[in-house]
């Protein structure tokens, strides 16, 4: 649970990167001349970027040992549960999403 969270955080962040709204639409042009101004640049074309979409859909990024050992303990009765580490986890991802 604390991993699903963490991912959640992580997407977040993601999101905050990313120029959703017209304000940051104005920086775009400058950040990319000033990239191309000092020699750096990157492009991907639509073709490798839905080849690497496919190649993520096929083979989702999930440690199956983990998942078998969690499966395990929580049969057991024995998987750990930190409830103050769940609760400081939800508030921080609250505390990013808001702020």
């Amino acid at each position: 649970m604390v991993d699903a969270i963490k991912n959640t955080v992580g997407r977040l962040d993601l999101q905050k990167a990313r120029p959703s709204d017209t304000r940051n639409a104005s920086a775009a042009p400058a950040q990319a001349s000033a990239a191309a101004a000092s020699g750096d640049s990157v492009k991907v074309s639509n073709a490798a970027s839905a080849k690497a979409v496919a190649q993520m859909a096929e083979a989702p990024p999930i440690d199956g040992e983990a998942v078998r050992r969690i499966k395990e303990a929580i049969a057991r009765g024995e998987y750990p549960i930190n409830v103050d580490r769940i609760s400081d986890a939800l508030m921080h991802a609250y505390r990013e999403m808001k702020g």
